[in-house]
Protein backbone atom coordinates (compact mmCIF):
# COMPACT_ATOMS: atom_id res chain seq x y z
CA UNK A 1 0.00 0.00 0.00
CA UNK A 2 1.42 3.47 -0.60
CA UNK A 3 2.45 5.71 1.99
CA UNK A 4 0.62 8.33 0.15
CA UNK A 5 -2.70 6.55 1.66
CA UNK A 6 -5.16 8.74 2.82
CA UNK A 7 -5.82 7.39 6.48
CA UNK A 8 -9.58 8.26 8.13
CA UNK A 9 -9.10 10.50 10.97
CA UNK A 10 -10.19 8.23 13.31
CA UNK A 11 -7.05 5.70 12.74
CA UNK A 12 -4.74 9.27 12.60
CA UNK A 13 -6.09 9.72 16.51
CA UNK A 14 -5.16 6.01 17.10
CA UNK A 15 -1.80 6.27 15.54
CA UNK A 16 -1.05 9.32 17.59
CA UNK A 17 -1.89 7.59 20.83
CA UNK A 18 0.03 4.95 20.19
CA UNK A 19 3.02 6.59 19.01
CA UNK A 20 2.95 8.69 22.67
CA UNK A 21 2.10 5.25 24.25
CA UNK A 22 5.44 3.80 22.87
CA UNK A 23 7.52 6.44 23.91
CA UNK A 24 6.09 6.00 27.36
CA UNK A 25 6.54 2.16 27.44
CA UNK A 26 9.93 2.26 26.66
CA UNK A 27 10.74 4.71 29.28
CA UNK A 28 8.77 2.59 31.99
CA UNK A 29 10.92 -0.81 30.38
CA UNK A 30 14.67 1.26 31.64
CA UNK A 31 13.28 3.51 34.53
CA UNK A 32 10.73 0.30 36.04
CA UNK A 33 13.94 -2.51 36.87
CA UNK A 34 16.40 0.48 37.05
CA UNK A 35 14.15 1.87 40.13
CA UNK A 36 13.64 -1.86 41.27
CA UNK A 37 17.70 -2.47 41.54
CA UNK A 38 18.62 1.36 42.63
CA UNK A 39 16.23 2.31 44.29
CA UNK A 40 14.71 -0.83 46.39
CA UNK A 41 17.75 -3.09 46.89
CA UNK A 42 16.71 -5.21 44.02
CA UNK A 43 18.45 -8.01 42.76
CA UNK A 44 18.65 -9.75 39.38
CA UNK A 45 16.20 -12.04 40.09
CA UNK A 46 13.48 -9.10 40.61
CA UNK A 47 14.51 -7.53 37.23
CA UNK A 48 13.88 -10.66 35.61
CA UNK A 49 10.62 -11.54 37.24
CA UNK A 50 9.19 -7.95 36.16
CA UNK A 51 10.27 -8.69 32.96
CA UNK A 52 8.40 -12.18 33.42
CA UNK A 53 5.31 -10.37 34.52
CA UNK A 54 5.03 -8.53 31.29
CA UNK A 55 5.08 -10.95 29.19
CA UNK A 56 3.48 -13.96 30.88
CA UNK A 57 -0.04 -12.63 30.94
CA UNK A 58 -0.33 -13.23 27.27
CA UNK A 59 0.73 -16.80 27.42
CA UNK A 60 -1.85 -17.89 29.95
CA UNK A 61 -4.82 -15.78 29.18
CA UNK A 62 -4.54 -14.40 25.32
CA UNK A 63 -6.77 -16.83 24.10
CA UNK A 64 -9.75 -16.45 26.74
CA UNK A 65 -9.11 -12.52 26.57
CA UNK A 66 -9.39 -12.93 22.61
CA UNK A 67 -12.81 -14.48 23.27
CA UNK A 68 -13.75 -11.30 25.94
CA UNK A 69 -12.15 -8.53 23.28
CA UNK A 70 -15.43 -10.94 20.75
CA UNK A 71 -17.91 -10.17 22.84
CA UNK A 72 -17.24 -6.74 23.84
CA UNK A 73 -16.90 -3.26 22.25
CA UNK A 74 -13.30 -2.58 20.76
CA UNK A 75 -12.80 0.94 21.10
CA UNK A 76 -14.60 0.65 25.25
CA UNK A 77 -12.03 -2.39 25.57
CA UNK A 78 -9.38 -0.04 24.83
CA UNK A 79 -10.43 2.69 26.58
CA UNK A 80 -11.15 0.55 29.71
CA UNK A 81 -7.28 -0.81 29.68
CA UNK A 82 -6.14 2.27 29.46
CA UNK A 83 -7.45 3.74 32.27
CA UNK A 84 -6.45 1.21 34.34
CA UNK A 85 -3.00 0.73 32.77
CA UNK A 86 -2.60 4.95 33.80
CA UNK A 87 -3.82 4.45 37.40
CA UNK A 88 -1.55 1.46 38.04
CA UNK A 89 1.63 3.09 36.41
CA UNK A 90 0.38 6.66 38.17
CA UNK A 91 0.93 4.78 41.61
CA UNK A 92 4.52 4.31 41.63
CA UNK A 93 5.57 7.99 41.73
CA UNK A 94 3.16 8.75 43.88
CA UNK A 95 4.13 5.89 46.64
CA UNK A 96 7.50 7.17 45.83
CA UNK A 97 6.49 10.85 46.64
CA UNK A 98 4.68 9.88 49.87
CA UNK A 99 7.99 7.39 50.41
CA UNK A 100 5.98 4.10 50.76
CA UNK A 101 7.48 2.74 47.31
CA UNK A 102 8.11 -0.94 47.80
CA UNK A 103 9.47 -3.96 45.20
CA UNK A 104 6.06 -5.85 45.81
CA UNK A 105 4.04 -2.61 44.78
CA UNK A 106 6.29 -2.90 41.20
CA UNK A 107 5.29 -6.20 40.56
CA UNK A 108 1.96 -5.92 41.20
CA UNK A 109 1.63 -2.58 38.84
CA UNK A 110 3.80 -4.75 36.41
CA UNK A 111 1.34 -8.13 36.59
CA UNK A 112 -1.75 -5.49 36.02
CA UNK A 113 -0.37 -3.03 33.55
CA UNK A 114 0.26 -6.56 31.62
CA UNK A 115 -3.01 -8.40 32.09
CA UNK A 116 -4.80 -5.04 30.94
CA UNK A 117 -2.08 -4.66 27.74
CA UNK A 118 -3.32 -8.03 26.77
CA UNK A 119 -6.52 -6.75 26.34
CA UNK A 120 -5.28 -3.79 24.60
CA UNK A 121 -3.65 -5.05 22.27
CA UNK A 122 -5.86 -8.06 21.24
CA UNK A 123 -8.54 -5.06 20.67
CA UNK A 124 -6.00 -2.53 18.80
CA UNK A 125 -4.96 -5.35 16.41
CA UNK A 126 -8.92 -6.06 16.06
CA UNK A 127 -9.62 -2.32 15.50
CA UNK A 128 -6.59 -1.17 12.95
CA UNK A 129 -8.96 -3.01 10.24
CA UNK A 130 -12.35 -1.38 11.37
CA UNK A 131 -10.64 2.12 11.16
CA UNK A 132 -8.50 1.77 8.12
CA UNK A 133 -10.35 -0.04 5.64
CA UNK A 134 -9.36 -3.06 3.77
CA UNK A 135 -7.09 -0.96 1.15
CA UNK A 136 -5.12 0.62 4.47
CA UNK A 137 -4.29 -2.21 6.28
CA UNK A 138 -0.58 -3.01 5.52
CA UNK A 139 -0.16 1.07 5.17
CA UNK A 140 -1.51 1.42 8.86
CA UNK A 141 0.63 -1.37 9.92
CA UNK A 142 3.52 0.44 8.50
CA UNK A 143 3.17 3.50 10.44
CA UNK A 144 2.70 1.71 13.70
CA UNK A 145 5.54 -0.31 13.05
CA UNK A 146 7.66 3.15 12.55
CA UNK A 147 6.30 4.51 15.75
CA UNK A 148 7.37 1.63 17.51
CA UNK A 149 10.80 1.57 16.15
CA UNK A 150 11.68 5.07 16.72
CA UNK A 151 10.39 4.46 19.95
CA UNK A 152 13.17 2.37 20.60
CA UNK A 153 15.46 4.63 19.98
CA UNK A 154 13.61 8.01 21.41
CA UNK A 155 12.19 6.12 24.18
CA UNK A 156 15.60 4.96 25.23
CA UNK A 157 17.17 8.73 25.02
CA UNK A 158 13.99 10.05 26.97
CA UNK A 159 14.54 7.60 29.78
CA UNK A 160 18.15 8.46 30.44
CA UNK A 161 17.22 11.90 30.05
CA UNK A 162 14.16 11.77 32.91
CA UNK A 163 15.81 9.37 35.28
CA UNK A 164 18.49 11.73 35.13
CA UNK A 165 16.53 14.81 36.10
CA UNK A 166 13.56 13.49 37.66
CA UNK A 167 14.59 10.23 39.09
CA UNK A 168 13.84 6.69 38.14
CA UNK A 169 10.46 6.38 40.12
CA UNK A 170 9.27 9.93 38.85
CA UNK A 171 10.36 9.27 35.23
CA UNK A 172 7.64 6.46 35.20
CA UNK A 173 5.20 9.36 35.30
CA UNK A 174 5.91 9.52 31.45
CA UNK A 175 4.96 6.17 30.74
CA UNK A 176 1.16 6.76 33.16
CA UNK A 177 1.08 10.44 30.95
CA UNK A 178 1.37 8.18 27.65
CA UNK A 179 -1.26 6.09 28.37
CA UNK A 180 -3.39 9.34 29.40
CA UNK A 181 -2.88 10.82 25.95
CA UNK A 182 -3.50 7.20 24.54
CA UNK A 183 -6.76 7.46 26.62
CA UNK A 184 -8.05 10.78 25.09
CA UNK A 185 -7.07 9.91 21.57
CA UNK A 186 -9.66 7.11 21.71
CA UNK A 187 -12.05 9.02 23.66
CA UNK A 188 -12.10 11.68 20.55
CA UNK A 189 -13.08 9.04 17.99
CA UNK A 190 -16.18 9.27 16.16
CA UNK A 191 -16.54 6.35 15.09
CA UNK A 192 -19.46 3.42 17.14
CA UNK A 193 -19.53 0.01 16.83
CA UNK A 194 -23.61 -0.62 16.62
CA UNK A 195 -24.58 -2.64 19.45
CA UNK A 196 -26.12 -4.88 17.96
CA UNK A 197 -23.17 -6.08 16.00
CA UNK A 198 -21.31 -7.99 19.20
CA UNK A 199 -24.71 -8.78 20.90
CA UNK A 200 -25.75 -12.66 21.04
CA UNK A 201 -26.86 -15.54 23.60
CA UNK A 202 -24.62 -16.45 26.08
CA UNK A 203 -21.90 -18.72 25.68
CA UNK A 204 -19.18 -20.82 27.10
CA UNK A 205 -16.04 -19.00 26.69
CA UNK A 206 -14.02 -22.33 26.59
CA UNK A 207 -16.56 -22.77 23.46
CA UNK A 208 -15.22 -19.73 21.59
CA UNK A 209 -11.78 -19.70 22.40
CA UNK A 210 -12.05 -23.16 20.63
CA UNK A 211 -13.72 -21.70 17.60
CA UNK A 212 -10.77 -19.31 17.15
CA UNK A 213 -8.12 -22.41 17.33
CA UNK A 214 -10.54 -24.46 14.99
CA UNK A 215 -10.57 -21.29 12.30
CA UNK A 216 -6.91 -20.72 13.11
CA UNK A 217 -6.00 -24.22 12.39
CA UNK A 218 -8.68 -25.13 9.89
CA UNK A 219 -7.51 -22.14 7.18
CA UNK A 220 -4.34 -23.01 5.63
CA UNK A 221 -2.78 -19.47 5.34
CA UNK A 222 -3.58 -18.72 8.93
CA UNK A 223 -1.94 -22.25 9.73
CA UNK A 224 1.04 -21.91 7.90
CA UNK A 225 1.09 -18.35 9.06
CA UNK A 226 0.91 -19.25 12.74
CA UNK A 227 3.68 -22.39 12.08
CA UNK A 228 6.01 -19.60 10.28
CA UNK A 229 5.68 -17.22 12.82
CA UNK A 230 6.04 -19.73 15.54
CA UNK A 231 9.34 -21.04 13.85
CA UNK A 232 10.82 -17.80 13.35
CA UNK A 233 10.03 -16.66 17.23
CA UNK A 234 11.46 -20.08 18.56
CA UNK A 235 14.97 -18.98 16.89
CA UNK A 236 14.87 -15.85 17.27
CA UNK A 237 14.16 -16.10 21.27
CA UNK A 238 17.32 -18.67 21.31
CA UNK A 239 19.46 -16.56 19.12
CA UNK A 240 18.78 -13.20 21.16
CA UNK A 241 19.43 -14.58 24.48
CA UNK A 242 22.91 -15.71 22.76
CA UNK A 243 23.64 -12.71 21.45
CA UNK A 244 25.45 -10.60 24.69
CA UNK A 245 27.27 -13.83 25.65
CA UNK A 246 28.99 -13.93 21.69
CA UNK A 247 29.52 -10.29 22.20
CA UNK A 248 30.95 -10.00 25.63
CA UNK A 249 32.35 -13.62 25.82
CA UNK A 250 33.93 -14.58 22.31
CA UNK A 251 33.85 -11.31 20.43
CA UNK A 252 35.44 -9.32 23.49
CA UNK A 253 33.16 -5.94 22.73
CA UNK A 254 32.65 -3.82 24.97
CA UNK A 255 29.49 -2.31 26.13
CA UNK A 256 29.72 0.77 24.17
CA UNK A 257 30.53 -1.05 21.33
CA UNK A 258 27.10 -3.28 22.11
CA UNK A 259 25.07 -0.25 22.30
CA UNK A 260 26.07 1.47 19.18
CA UNK A 261 25.38 -2.65 17.23
CA UNK A 262 21.90 -2.65 18.76
CA UNK A 263 21.42 0.92 17.93
CA UNK A 264 21.97 0.66 14.10
CA UNK A 265 19.58 -2.48 14.42
CA UNK A 266 16.92 -0.23 15.56
CA UNK A 267 17.82 1.47 12.46
CA UNK A 268 16.85 -1.07 10.43
CA UNK A 269 13.64 -1.81 11.81
CA UNK A 270 12.59 1.80 11.32
CA UNK A 271 13.81 0.97 7.50
CA UNK A 272 11.84 -2.36 7.35
CA UNK A 273 8.97 -0.69 8.73
CA UNK A 274 9.06 1.99 6.03
CA UNK A 275 9.86 -0.01 2.86
CA UNK A 276 8.16 -2.94 4.02
CA UNK A 277 4.78 -2.41 1.47
CA UNK A 278 7.04 -1.33 -1.23
CA UNK A 279 8.76 -4.90 -1.07
CA UNK A 280 5.46 -6.84 -0.95
CA UNK A 281 4.73 -4.80 -4.28
CA UNK A 282 7.66 -5.76 -6.09
CA UNK A 283 7.66 -9.04 -4.94
CA UNK A 284 4.99 -11.60 -3.79
CA UNK A 285 3.94 -10.95 -0.69
CA UNK A 286 4.55 -15.26 0.08
CA UNK A 287 8.48 -14.48 -1.45
CA UNK A 288 8.40 -11.51 0.67
CA UNK A 289 7.48 -13.35 4.07
CA UNK A 290 9.91 -16.27 3.00
CA UNK A 291 13.11 -13.54 1.96
CA UNK A 292 12.52 -11.58 5.38
CA UNK A 293 12.89 -15.27 7.26
CA UNK A 294 15.84 -16.06 5.61
CA UNK A 295 17.17 -12.56 6.43
CA UNK A 296 16.20 -13.07 9.91
CA UNK A 297 18.15 -16.31 9.98
CA UNK A 298 21.27 -15.25 8.25
CA UNK A 299 21.69 -12.14 10.87
CA UNK A 300 22.43 -14.89 13.41
CA UNK A 301 24.76 -17.12 11.34
CA UNK A 302 27.07 -14.03 10.38
CA UNK A 303 27.69 -14.06 13.80
CA UNK A 304 29.93 -17.17 14.31
CA UNK A 305 30.84 -17.10 10.30
CA UNK A 306 32.58 -13.35 11.43
CA UNK A 307 34.72 -14.79 14.88
CA UNK A 308 36.30 -12.91 16.91
CA UNK A 309 38.29 -10.48 14.53
CA UNK A 310 35.07 -9.04 13.03
CA UNK A 311 33.22 -9.15 16.09
CA UNK A 312 31.88 -5.69 15.93
CA UNK A 313 30.82 -5.29 12.14
CA UNK A 314 29.30 -8.58 12.18
CA UNK A 315 27.41 -7.37 14.98
CA UNK A 316 26.71 -4.48 13.66
CA UNK A 317 25.18 -6.13 10.36
CA UNK A 318 23.54 -8.99 11.97
CA UNK A 319 21.26 -5.76 14.19
CA UNK A 320 20.63 -4.46 11.15
CA UNK A 321 19.54 -7.05 9.15
CA UNK A 322 17.60 -8.48 11.96
CA UNK A 323 15.78 -5.18 12.36
CA UNK A 324 15.11 -4.87 9.24
CA UNK A 325 13.51 -8.38 8.16
CA UNK A 326 11.87 -8.43 11.31
CA UNK A 327 9.55 -5.15 10.75
CA UNK A 328 8.92 -6.67 7.03
CA UNK A 329 7.79 -10.09 8.54
CA UNK A 330 5.66 -8.70 11.60
CA UNK A 331 3.67 -6.37 9.54
CA UNK A 332 2.85 -8.92 6.70
CA UNK A 333 2.28 -11.02 9.09
CA UNK A 334 0.01 -8.87 10.90
CA UNK A 335 -1.57 -7.69 7.94
CA UNK A 336 -2.55 -10.51 6.24
CA UNK A 337 -4.29 -11.86 9.11
CA UNK A 338 -6.41 -9.01 9.63
CA UNK A 339 -7.34 -9.49 5.94
CA UNK A 340 -8.18 -13.03 6.20
CA UNK A 341 -9.87 -13.29 9.58
CA UNK A 342 -13.83 -13.05 9.83
CA UNK A 343 -14.13 -9.84 12.05
CA UNK A 344 -16.71 -12.22 14.81
CA UNK A 345 -13.26 -14.26 15.37
CA UNK A 346 -10.38 -11.57 15.07
CA UNK A 347 -9.81 -11.30 18.94
CA UNK A 348 -9.68 -14.70 19.27
CA UNK A 349 -7.57 -15.68 16.37
CA UNK A 350 -5.24 -12.18 17.16
CA UNK A 351 -5.77 -13.82 21.15
CA UNK A 352 -4.47 -17.42 20.15
CA UNK A 353 -1.37 -16.27 17.93
CA UNK A 354 -0.37 -13.94 20.72
CA UNK A 355 -0.62 -16.12 23.43
CA UNK A 356 1.62 -18.63 20.82
CA UNK A 357 4.25 -16.24 20.12
CA UNK A 358 4.85 -14.94 23.59
CA UNK A 359 5.27 -19.41 24.44
CA UNK A 360 7.74 -19.76 22.13
CA UNK A 361 9.52 -17.40 23.34
CA UNK A 362 9.78 -18.21 26.22
CA UNK A 363 10.53 -21.66 25.05
CA UNK A 364 13.40 -19.93 23.14
CA UNK A 365 14.90 -18.20 26.59
CA UNK A 366 15.18 -21.42 28.10
CA UNK A 367 16.22 -23.70 25.11
CA UNK A 368 19.34 -21.17 24.74
CA UNK A 369 20.04 -21.12 28.35
CA UNK A 370 20.79 -25.31 27.90
CA UNK A 371 22.63 -24.89 24.60
CA UNK A 372 24.38 -21.89 25.63
CA UNK A 373 25.98 -23.97 28.67
CA UNK A 374 26.16 -27.22 27.00
CA UNK A 375 27.50 -26.16 23.65
CA UNK A 376 28.18 -22.50 24.01
CA UNK A 377 27.36 -19.29 22.22
CA UNK A 378 28.63 -20.01 19.03
CA UNK A 379 27.13 -23.70 18.48
CA UNK A 380 23.42 -21.89 19.56
CA UNK A 381 23.62 -19.28 17.21
CA UNK A 382 24.16 -21.25 14.08
CA UNK A 383 21.22 -23.60 15.69
CA UNK A 384 18.78 -20.13 16.03
CA UNK A 385 19.51 -18.92 12.72
CA UNK A 386 18.96 -22.39 11.31
CA UNK A 387 15.54 -22.51 12.97
CA UNK A 388 14.62 -19.76 11.79
CA UNK A 389 15.47 -20.45 8.38
CA UNK A 390 13.11 -23.54 8.45
CA UNK A 391 10.12 -21.02 9.06
CA UNK A 392 10.16 -20.29 5.69
CA UNK A 393 9.16 -23.56 4.44
CA UNK A 394 5.53 -22.53 5.53
CA UNK A 395 5.15 -19.43 3.29
CA UNK A 396 6.93 -20.27 0.52
CA UNK A 397 3.56 -19.76 -1.78
CA UNK A 398 1.82 -17.59 -4.91
CA UNK A 399 -0.74 -14.77 -4.55
CA UNK A 400 -3.76 -14.75 -6.02
CA UNK A 401 -3.41 -11.46 -7.57
CA UNK A 402 0.21 -11.61 -9.34
CA UNK A 403 2.25 -8.64 -7.10
CA UNK A 404 0.10 -6.91 -5.19
CA UNK A 405 -0.18 -9.36 -2.55
CA UNK A 406 -3.54 -8.26 -2.13
CA UNK A 407 -5.49 -12.01 -1.93
CA UNK A 408 -2.77 -14.56 -1.27
CA UNK A 409 -2.96 -18.08 -1.11
CA UNK A 410 0.36 -19.06 1.44
CA UNK A 411 0.82 -23.20 1.20
CA UNK A 412 3.78 -25.26 1.72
Amino acid sequence: MPSSFAFPGDFRRLWIGQTISAFGDKVSRIALPTAALLGLGGTAWDVGLLAALRFLPFVLIGTLAGVWVDRLPLRETMIGADAGRLVAMGSIPVAYLFDVLTLAQLFVVAGVVGVLTVFFEIAAQSYLPVLAGPEGIVAGNERLQTSRAVAEVGGAAAAGGLMQILGTALAILADALSFLASLLTLMLMRHREPPQARAGEPRSALREAKEGLTVLLSDVRLRNLMFASTTVNLGVATGNALVLVFAYGDGKLSPGAVGLAFAIGTAGLIFGAMSSGAIARRLTLGRTLATSILLTGAGFLLLPIGGNEAALIMLIVSQFLIGFADSVFNIHVLSLVQRITPPKLMGRVNGTALSVVFGTGTLGGLAAGFVGTVFGALPGLVLSGAIICCGAVFVLGRPDDGRTGAKVCITT
